[in-house]
C-alpha cells in the first residue's frame, strides 16, 4: 500500500451478509501495517449501505456505554454531520472519544466536525455538554474548552462556561481557559479606534446576568472578571488615546516645520 495507488475494496463486515463494494479509492498514507483511503467512486446504493452500518454502530456505543472497541470515526464522512446534529449527547460522547484518542490534532477534526454538525451552540447542545462538565473532570473540562472554541464572541454557551465555573473554581488552569473563551471578541460589529475596547464593553454587558446567579462560585468569578474587563477597557482607551496625540504632534511637526521646543526622551 503505498501513497498514489488506486485500488478496489471488499469490506467483509461481521453480521453483515454482503461485503461493501468500493469501486475506487487512492490511498492518502501509509505506515507499516495501517493506511487511510480515500473513496472515490462508490455506488449510491453501497454509499447508503455504509452510512447506515456507521450510524448503527455510533447509535449502539451510544446506548450501551461500551467504547472499549471505539475506533477513529472518519472525520470527513459524507453526512455524518447530518446524523450527529440529530443527537446532542450522541455527538458529545463520541467527540469526547475522538479527544481522548488525539487531544493535538482534536480542535481541526472531531471538533470541527462537531462544529459543522452544530455550527451554533443550540440549548439542547449546551445542556448536554453543561452535564458532562457538572459530572466530569478535568478531561470533560478540557474536552468542553477544545469544544468551545467553535464559537468565539458568542454567548450562547454562556450555560456550559457557568457550569465549568461553578464545578471548578480552583483550578486556575480551567478557569484561565474559561476567561479566554469569555474575552474573545467578535470585531466585525464594532468598528473605529476604539473598536477592542467597545467589544470588550459588550463583554462586560454580557456577564450581567451572571452577577444574580445562585451559584456563589459564578457570582464571585463573573464581579472578577467585570472589574478586570473594566481594566482592560481602560488601559486599551488610555492606549489609543496615547497613539491618537502622538500622530497629531506628529502632523503639528511635519506641517510647521519644527518642533516648537519638543524633543523626545533619550532612551
Amino acid at each position: 500500500m503505498l501513497p498514489g495507488l488506486s485500488v478496489e475494496l471488499r469490506i467483509a463486515v461481521p453480521g453483515v451478509e454482503w461485503a461493501l463494494m468500493i469501486d475506487g479509492a487512492d490511498v492518502q498514507w501509509a505506515e507499516e501495517d495501517r493506511a487511510g483511503l480515500a473513496f472515490v467512486r462508490i455506488r449510491e446504493t453501497e454509499r447508503q449501505r455504509l452510512r447506515e452500518l456507521v450510524t448503527a454502530r455510533l447509535t449502539k456505543e451510544a446506548d450501551t456505554g461500551d467504547d472499549a472497541q471505539a475506533e477513529l470515526i472518519p472525520f470527513e464522512f459524507q453526512k455524518l454531520e447530518a446524523v450527529l446534529s440529530k443527537d446532542p449527547e450522541l455527538a458529545i460522547r463520541k467527540g469526547l472519544a475522538w479527544f481522548a484518542q488525539d487531544r493535538t490534532e482534536f480542535r481541526f477534526r472531531g471538533g470541527s466536525l462537531l462544529g459543522r454538525a452544530f455550527p451554533t451552540c443550540t440549548l439542547e447542545f449546551a445542556t448536554s455538554l453543561g452535564e458532562l462538565v457538572k459530572t466530569g473532570g478535568d478531561r470533560e473540562a478540557d474536552f468542553s474548552l477544545a469544544l468551545l472554541q467553535n464559537y468565539l464572541g458568542s454567548t450562547s454557551s454562556d450555560r456550559v462556561l457557568k457550569e465549568m465555573v461553578s464545578r471548578f473554581s480552583h483550578d486556575d488552569r480551567i478557569m484561565e481557559g474559561v476567561r479566554t473563551i469569555i474575552n474573545s471578541t467578535d470585531l466585525t460589529s464594532s468598528s473605529g479606534e476604539f473598536a477592542l475596547a467597545e467589544a470588550w464593553r459588550v463583554k462586560k454587558e454580557s456577564l450581567t446576568p451572571w452577577l444574580t446567579d445562585q451559584r456563589q462560585a459564578v457570582k464571585s468569578f463573573a464581579e472578577l472578571h467585570v472589574a478586570e474587563l473594566d481594566r482592560m477597557i481602560a488601559t486599551e482607551r488610555h492606549r489609543v488615546e496615547t497613539e491618537r496625540e502622538m500622530r497629531e504632534r506628529s502632523r503639528h511637526e511635519d506641517e510647521s516645520g519644527h518642533d516648537h521646543g519638543y524633543r523626545p526622551k533619550p532612551f
